[in-house]
C-alpha cells in the first residue's frame, strides 16, 4: 500500500532512529528515555501500520498505563490523516483484558461476562481484603495500607514466582482474597489480567480471532506493567502470532511496590525475534538538566538534547532552617518564574511523599495567595463514566468559549485542552451503554445529536457556570443514570451521585470539572510519581533531605531503611522528577527538619543530591 503525503511528511521529520522503529516489519522493543519523542514515534507506528501493513478490516490494539495516555494516543492517531476510526483500540491493560478478552469471548469460553456491579471499586477491594486479613490473623495494620503489597503477592502467585520475601500471613490473605472473588462471582482490576491470560492460553479460537482483529499490538510504559501483563504479551506473541511493539525505559521503572519490574522489558528486548532500539535524543530538557539527571541516576546514558536547545538551568538552593524555609524558598521560586512570564501551569512543585513537607508548602502557597492545584485535592470519582463526563465538560466549555465568547483570554487557553470531538464522545457513550448492556438512546446515529443538544454553546453554560446545574442537565439528557445502574464497574455505579455531591459541596465550576490533568492558571503541587509522563518549564524540588528522600519504609508498625532494590527505585523516581523540566530545575537542601513531635533531625542534604554533585564536580568538595 502507498504511504500518504501526510504520513510521508511525518516520517521525514522523525529522527532516523525513530523512523527505523516505525518502519521495522517485525517485533520491536523501543527504549525511550524522558522527552525522547516516544509518543510521536508510537503514533507514527500505528498510523503506518493502519495505512500500509493491514487491510481496512483489521486494526491495532494499543495498551497504555493510564486512561489519559490512551486518549492522547487515540486523538493523535485520528488527527494523523490515516483512516483509523473503528480500527484502533487504545485503552489501559485492565480495560483491554475486560472488554477485548473477557467480555468479547464470554459466549465462546463459557465464562460469564461481569454483570452490573460485579467489578469491584477501590473501596470494595479494600473491604474484602480487610476480611481476608482478619481471617489470616493480621491485626497490626489496616488492609487498605497493604493493597500494593497484596497486588505484588497476587502477581507473584499468578506468575509462579517465589514468595519467600513476603509475610506468610499476607500470602494467605492474598490466596483467600482470590478464593472470595470466585465464590462471590466478582472480579477486580488485577483479576482481569490474570483471567485474560488464562483465556488466551487455553482457547485457540480466542487467539485466532484476536490475531484476526489485531494483528499488531502496541504496549506503552512496558516497564511499569508487571509480570502478568508480560505473560499476556508473550502469549499473544508466541501462541497467537501477533506482532508486538513495546515501548519502555528501565530508568523510569517506579512502580516496583505493586510488582512492576523492568526485567520484563529487558527479557523481551533480549529475544531473537525482537529488534532492540533506543531513542537517544531528549527533545524536552536542556543538556545541563540531562547531565544533572543522569548524574543523580548514577548511570550516564549519554543522552543528548535536541540540536539548538538552550542548556537549561540547574540551581541548588541552600536554606538555614527546616521545612518552613523550604516552603518559603519554593514559593519565592514560583514568583520568580512568573516574573519571567512562565505561566503558572508550567510550574511544578514536586515532593516525594505526603507529610510535613507537603503541609508546609500548602500553607505557604495559601498565605501568599498563589493559585495552585494539589493533585490530591477534590479528586474526581474514578471510572469510565466519570471520565466521560469530564470530557463532555471540556467539550462544553471549549464550545462556549470559541463560539460565544471568542475574545476572552480563557478561550485561547481552553483550546489547548484539545477537547474531544462529538464523534469521539458518541463512541465513548456507545461503549458505556454496550458495557451496561443497554441499547443506544434510540440508535447509534442519535448519539451525536443527543450529545450536541447537551453540549451546544447555546445551552449557555460558560466556563464559570456552576458544574452542578450542567451535570444535572447532562444526566437527564443522556440518560446516564440508566448506564450507571446497569454497568458492571462499581466505580461507574456510584460515580454520578459522587460527582453530584462533590459539585454541590465544593461549589465546583464547569471548568474545574473539565480540568483533566491540567488546570490553566494554577501551579501544580504533586508527588514525583504523579508527575510521571508530564512536562513543565520549571520544576521545584523542596525537601531534598536525608530521611525524606531517600525515605525510610514503614514495615509492620516500624520504620526501616530501604533495601538496595527499594533504594534504586527511589533513585529512579528522583530521576523522573528531575527530567520533567524543560528549562529550569531548582533543588532545595538544608541541614535538617523537625518531626511532627518537635524533634530536630539533623542529617543534612539527600544522598542523591550529594552523589549528583560529586559526579558533576569531581574535583570540588561537596
Amino acid at each position: 500500500m502507498q504511504i500518504s503525503d501526510t504520513l510521508l511528511a511525518e516520517l521525514e521529520e522523525l529522527h532516523p532512529r525513530q523512523r527505523t522503529a516505525v518502519l521495522h516489519d517485525g517485533n520491536v522493543v523501543l527504549r525511550a528515555g524522558p522527552g525522547s519523542g516516544k509518543t510521536r514515534t508510537l503514533v507514527a507506528r500505528i498510523a503506518y501500520i493502519l495505512q500500509t501493513q493491514i487491510s481496512a478490516f483489521r486494526g491495532v490494539a494499543c495498551i497504555t498505563y493510564t486512561n489519559a495516555a490512551a486518549e492522547e494516543i487515540r486523538r493523535r492517531v485520528l488527527r494523523s490523516g490515516v483512516r483509523a476510526e473503528g480500527r484502533i483500540t487504545c485503552s489501559t491493560v485492565h480495560a483491554f483484558c475486560l472488554n477485548e478478552v473477557l467480555r468479547a469471548f464470554a459466549h465462546l469460553t463459557g465464562q460469564p461476562a461481569p454483570q452490573a456491579g460485579q467489578v469491584l471499586s477501590k473501596t470494595a477491594t479494600e473491604v474484602l481484603l480487610q476480611r481476608c486479613f482478619d481471617q489470616a490473623g493480621i491485626t497490626e495494620t489496616l488492609a487498605q495500607h497493604r493493597v500494593p503489597q497484596s497486588t505484588r503477592i497476587r502477581r507473584a502467585l499468578a506468575c509462579g514466582e517465589t514468595l519467600d520475601s513476603f509475610d506468610p500471613r499476607e500470602v494467605q490473605a492474598a490466596r483467600l482474597y482470590e478464593e472470595q472473588l470466585l465464590v462471590r462471582g466478582e472480579i477486580d482490576f488485577e483479576a482481569m489480567v490474570t483471567r485474560a491470560v488464562r483465556t488466551v492460553r487455553e482457547h485457540e479460537h480466542v487467539r485466532d480471532i484476536l490475531r484476526a482483529r489485531f494483528p499488531h499490538l502496541i504496549v506503552d510504559e512496558y516497564q511499569d506493567l508487571g509480570g502478568v501483563l508480560h505473560e499476556l504479551v508473550v502469549a499473544l506473541r508466541d501462541l497467537a502470532g501477533i506482532t508486538v511493539f513495546a515501548v519502555g525505559d528501565t530508568d523510569q521503572s517506579v512502580y516496583g511496590f505493586t510488582g512492576a519490574d523492568a526485567k520484563y522489558l529487558t527479557e523481551l528486548a533480549a529475544r531473537e525475534d525482537f529488534r532492540d532500539l533506543e531513542l537517544e535524543v531528549n527533545y524536552r530538557s536542556g543538556q545541563d538538566i540531562i547531565t544533572a539527571a543522569e548524574a543523580a541516576l548514577g548511570l550516564p546514558r549519554g543522552r543528548l538534547a535536541r540540536e539548538g536547545a538552550p542548556p537549561g538551568d540547574v540551581n541548588l538552593e541552600q536554606v538555614e532552617g527546616g521545612l518552613e524555609d523550604h516552603a518559603r524558598v519554593a514559593c519565592d521560586l514560583v514568583e520568580q518564574a512568573q516574573s519571567r512570564e512562565v505561566s503558572p501551569e508550567q510550574i511544578a512543585i514536586l515532593y516525594p511523599a505526603r507529610g510535613l513537607l507537603l503541609d508546609a508548602v500548602q500553607r505557604e502557597l495559601t498565605r501568599r495567595e498563589l493559585d495552585f492545584r494539589h493533585e490530591g485535592d477534590d479528586k474526581l470519582p474514578a471510572g469510565s463514566l466519570s471520565r466521560f463526563i469530564q470530557r463532555c465538560a471540556s467539550r462544553a466549555v471549549t464550545n462556549y468559549q470559541i463560539h460565544v465568547a471568542p475574545d476572552t483570554d480563557r478561550a485561547d487557553m481552553l483550546r489547548r485542552t484539545q477537547a474531544p470531538s462529538l464523534a469521539a464522545l458518541a463512541r465513548a457513550l456507545t461503549t458505556l451503554r454496550t458495557d451496561a448492556q443497554l441499547a443506544p438512546l434510540s440508535s447509534r446515529l442519535s448519539l451525536p445529536r443527543a450529545l450536541q443538544m447537551c453540549l451546544d454553546p447555546e445551552s449557555l453554560y460558560p466556563a464559570d457556570a456552576p458544574a452542578l446545574d450542567w451535570l444535572q442537565h447532562l444526566r437527564t439528557g443522556l440518560a446516564l443514570d440508566e448506564v450507571a445502574a446497569a454497568h458492571p464497574d462499581q466505580d461507574n455505579t456510584n460515580s454520578l451521585d459522587a460527582l453530584t455531591d462533590l459539585c454541590s459541596s465544593k461549589d465546583l465550576l464547569l471548568q474545574e470539572l473539565a480540568r483533566g490533568e491540567e488546570v490553566i492558571g494554577k501551579v501544580l503541587l504533586a508527588t514525583y510519581h504523579a508527575a510521571k509522563g508530564r512536562e513543565f518549564d520549571t520544576v521545584i524540588l523542596p525537601g531534598l533531605l536525608k530521611g525524606l528522600i531517600p525515605r525510610d519504609i514503614p514495615d509492620r508498625g516500624n520504620w526501616r531503611r530501604p533495601t538496595e532494590t527499594e533504594l534504586a527505585e527511589q533513585r529512579r523516581t528522583f530521576y523522573v522528577a528531575l527530567t520533567r523540566a524543560e528549562s529550569s530545575v531548582n533543588l532545595i537542601v538544608g541541614p535538617g527538619y523537625e518531626t511532627k513531635n518537635g524533634y530536630w533531625i539533623s542529617r543534612g542534604p539527600s544522598d542523591f543530591v550529594i552523589e549528583m554533585a560529586r559526579r558533576l564536580f569531581p574535583k570540588e568538595q561537596t
